[in-house]
This record gives structure tokens, sequence and C-alpha cells, in this order.
């Protein structure tokens, strides 16, 4: 009795593991790949789609101090009706295995941003279990497959590392707002508002030397010499999976602002001295939590936003007295919050007029009123907004003014 227990045990573990090797049947080493770290789509000719792969060397830039004198990664672009499906077109040339696990940058051009079938490719693409939703999506204003040849990073041969590094900066800076596969379905599929989308050049054209501030402008209108001629700078504004409109970099920062939730948090910006006409004062900017309070009625929504923010004043040209003298440091807050409010309320009117909707997340707080979301859905949130009865109060608290405790005697 006990030695045919023994052989049922020994039965039980053999038919155990090889339960657990099966796993391995349709192993893949990793050499077999080829990981394609930016994909780029444009409209191609008769219906189909341009198609852009930026594939990376696997033996270019590792830790590995063996001199290969190969190109950091190969880019090619052909006609296909799918996305997914050109993954087979790309072995007429290549011998490994495409796979986008590891892909960093959807670029769309911007024509194709604007026409009616963007979305239903977008939206068909993250059905694929090998595209991640966490993909950085940039509209370019030309054609995706220049940009991707164009763009030169001078420090970092990995494409995939040169858009891992340039995400942390966008949540640094907040000229370009943080888009993503996922956020943008999000959004599309919601339909109660406006969605930001990078937007992005490498040909630069009519630069702008006379700025309001150094944000006032959209990618291509900066004025730089570099041999990486790409510019990333302000937002492609969507509504209903369409591209509809562009931001400037100032303006995209304060749709950032405006959000419930914070987005930036660690912004450099400039303000008018209220002293010295032609003189700019620079400032760290924090934001604390913004009070938002949306009164409901039939006709239109009455919204009033509060915004704290803590300035850490960085620099001041003109010498003049702020940290001293209260009266100019009361003068000097007045003036902020009168230019914030100022510039603020002539982008929430662009919002109201040209695009018919806002890109603040305000419908996140509205929908709180309605006990049902079929209420909500029912209200027409976009539709009530463009009458919206809006007003905005910044706070400013200046907190520091740098090493210096008064301005230098010349």
């Amino acid at each position: 009795m006990l030695k045919k227990s023994k052989k049922r045990l020994k039965l039980i573990f053999i038919l155990l593991v090889t339960v657990f090797l099966t796993g391995c049947w349709d192993r893949i080493e990793i050499e077999e790949f080829a990981f394609v770290s930016v994909i780029g789509l444009d409209e191609g000719e008769d219906g189909m789609l341009k198609i852009t792969f930026q594939i990376t060397n696997p033996q270019i830039g590792t830790s590995t101090k063996v001199q290969v004198d190969e190109p950091p990664s190969d880019i090619i672009t052909f006609l296909s009706e799918d996305l997914v499906a050109s993954r087979d077109l790309a072995s007429t040339s290549i011998a490994r295995r495409l796979t986008f696990s590891h892909a960093k940058a959807f670029i769309v051009s911007e024509d194709l941003a604007k026409s009616n079938k963007f979305y239903p490719i977008i939206e068909a693409t993250q059905r694929d279990r090998d595209i991640r939703r966490e993909l950085n999506l940039i509209v370019c204003k030309e054609d995706a497959a220049d940009f991707i040849r164009n763009n030169r990073p001078p420090f970092d041969i990995r494409a995939s590392k040169y858009y891992e590094f340039l995400t942390s900066r966008w949540e640094d800076v907040g000229f370009v707002p943080l888009s993503t596969l996922h956020k943008f379905s999000l959004r599309t599929l919601d339909d109660m508002g406006l969605f930001l989308v990078t937007y992005a050049t490498t040909k630069p054209d009519h630069p702008k030397t006379h700025l309001d501030s150094e944000g006032d402008i959209i990618a291509g209108q900066l004025d730089k010499i570099d041999e990486n001629p790409m510019q990333m700078m302000g937002s492609a504004v969507f509504k209903e999976g369409k591209m509809i409109g562009k931001l400037t970099g100032d303006e995209t920062r304060l749709a950032l602002i405006l959000r419930p939730t914070v987005q930036t948090n660690n912004i450099l910006a400039t303000f008018p001295d209220p002293l010295k006409e032609g003189e700019k004062i620079s400032a760290k900017l924090v934001r604390g939590k913004n009070k938002i309070k949306i009164t409901i009625t039939d006709d239109y929504p009455i919204i009033d936003v509060k915004i704290p923010l803590t300035l850490s004043i960085a620099s001041i040209p003109s010498n003049i007295d702020y940290v001293k003298n209260q009266s100019n440091q009361k003068l000097l807050i007045a003036a902020i919050e009168k230019r914030l409010e100022t510039v603020t309320m002539e982008l929430i009117k662009k919002t109201q007029e040209e695009f018919g909707a806002e890109p603040f997340l305000w419908s996140q707080v509205a929908r709180k009123k309605f006990w049902l979301y079929k209420d909500f859905r029912d209200y027409n949130w976009s539709e009530k907004y463009k009458n919206a009865k809006i007003t905005v109060e910044y706070d400013v608290t200046i907190e520091d003014f740098g090493k210096q405790n008064r301005p230098p005697k010349i």
C-alpha cells in the first residue's frame, strides 16, 4: 500500500513538472528581436498609411567597450494598410522579429492628426498586446518620417533613452503636456473636453524674436542655432479625437496650472518689472491645491477658481529693492497676480470661442454635482462651457529672493 502511494506521488510530481516545462515551448531568444524605439505615422497614397520605424541597434550604447562601426539605429519607411500588420512587411529587409514592447514615442504628422481617420487608427493599434499605452504621443508639423530622420540628439545615441529623458523634463518645464496613448484614449472616449498633445518640428519657420515671455511661441518659432533642428514647444489641441488647433508654450503651462491636480510644479517664468519698463523678473513657481467651485445652472455653469502660487525670485536685473522695501514687494505681488489673471482669462476666452471646450479637466469637478453620470452626460458640459461665467483669482506668496538679501550697490 505504501509503495503504491509513493508511485502516485512520483507520478503527480512528474505531471506537475511537465506543466511548468510547457512554458518554454514558444520561447524566442532576445537576439532574434529587433526593438522599435520610435513609430511614425503619415498619410500615404490611395488611403494607405506611410509608416516609419526607428529600430535600435542593440550593439550601440551598451556597457561593453567593444568598438562597433555601425549606426545607432536604422530607419525604414514603407506603405501599409495597418500599423500592426506592417511588422511582417519589415521582414523584407530585416532578418529579426520586430517588437514594439520597448517603443517610447509615437510620432504623428499634423496632416494625419487633422483627418477623421486618425482616431480609428490609434484606437486600433492599442488592441495589440505588443504596444504599450504609455507611449508618448507627439504631433509634428512636417511628415513623421522627415521628423524622425532629421532629429539628431547630440548626447543620446539611443532614441529610446532620448525620449525617456525628454519625458522627465516635460514634467519639470511644462512647455509641453505629458500626453500618452492611454490618456488620449480616455479623454477622447470621455468626450467632455479637449486633450493636449506635445507639438514638435525639425523644420523651423519664421522664428519670433520679440516675445512677451519665454514661452510665447510654438515649435518652429524658437530662434536658436543648433546642429539638431528639433524643437518641442506648445501643444496640439484635440477634440473628439481630431486636431483642431494649437497652444503656445505659455498657454500650455497655464492650462496645466488650472487643472485640479498638480501637473507641473517646478516652473521657471519671467514677469515684467512693475517699477522699470522693459525689464523682467524671473521666478520659480510652485502651485498649491486649486480651489475650484462650480455652480450648475440650466443655461450655463458658474466657475470660480482660486490658485495659490508660491514664488522664489531668481533674478531682479533692475536692481530695485523688492526685498527690504515692503511697499515695492506688495506692488510686485499685485503686478504678478494681475498679469497672470489677464493672460489666464485670455486663454479661457480662446477655449470658449475658438475650441468650444476646455482642457482644464474641470469636467471632473462638475460631474460631482450630479447624482447620476447619465444626468451629467445629458447636461452637455462642453456645449454649456461655451457660455460659462468664469472668474480666476491668483494668490501669490513670495517665499524668498534667492541668496542675496538686497540688491548690489553699483
